[in-house]
């Protein structure tokens, strides 16, 4: 028996942080990698101020190469950190980059430094939706309790957007095959809770990239599988 779900989008947020991303503990550590005199007398909630004024000490390349390698340094090589700094300055790398593994961190470096300098980096623009998820037979009720996974929730958005949605036209075969492994690259955040009345609430987290083909979508309907069912 086939899946079927009815969907329904209830919120459509741009971001241009992913909320909790950065704990006090990375601004202490950048901080530190920025030779910060009198760290321990910093007021928690003063840390970030702190850590954007001292980074806006160097300049923005500088700057970009140090929070790289403090977040994606086991990643990425010295050469590539290099290169990916100074492209950041004009290229969004959490769409462009050729692994789309990569992206999250790049936002998150991309939301850091345009914090410290708006005028030389791009605005991120990640999204955060949320579905309610309504299964229509048994067959999808038994998919939302045992497998609600990556593959699972970017084949269900897939199925709101038309084919010429980026998502659509790089990743066909993936949508319509047993195998998705990159949904958990396209997905940055996924979080779910149910209701009373056998509705499930996914939030999602992602660039703009993939899900501003959702921005106008209302409810809809989706036969979407987890990897490994059959289409």
């Amino acid at each position: 028996m086939k899946n079927k779900f009815k969907i329904k989008l209830i919120r459509f947020k741009n971001l241009t942080e992913i909320p909790g991303r950065r704990s006090a503990q990375d601004y202490l550590a950048l901080l530190e990698l920025m030779e910060f005199s009198d760290i321990a007398e910093i007021a928690p909630e003063e840390l970030e101020e702190m850590c954007l004024m001292s980074l806006q000490d160097l300049d923005p390349v500088e700057a970009a190469e140090l929070i790289l390698k403090f977040d994606l340094g086991k990643r990425l090589k010295d050469g590539q950190i290099k290169n990916i700094a100074n492209e950041m300055l004009d290229e969004k790398l959490w769409e462009e980059y050729a692994d789309p593994a990569m992206h999250e961190g790049l936002f998150n470096v991309g939301s850091l430094l345009y914090k410290a300098f708006p005028k030389s980096f791009p605005l991120p623009d990640a999204v955060a939706i949320e579905l309610e998820i309504l299964p229509t037979n048994e067959a999808s009720k038994n998919t939302l309790e045992k497998h609600l996974t990556e593959s699972l929730v970017v084949r269900m958005i897939a199925d709101d957007m038309d084919e010429h949605s980026i998502l659509k036209r790089l990743f066909e075969d993936q949508l319509k095959g047993r195998s998705f492994p990159e949904a958990e690259s396209i997905i940055w955040t996924l979080s779910t809770s149910s209701t009373d009345d056998n509705i499930t609430l996914v939030k999602i987290i992602s660039s703009g990239y993939w899900l501003d083909a959702l921005r106008d979508s209302t409810e809809y309907e989706s036969s979407a599988y987890p990897d490994g069912d059959e289409s």
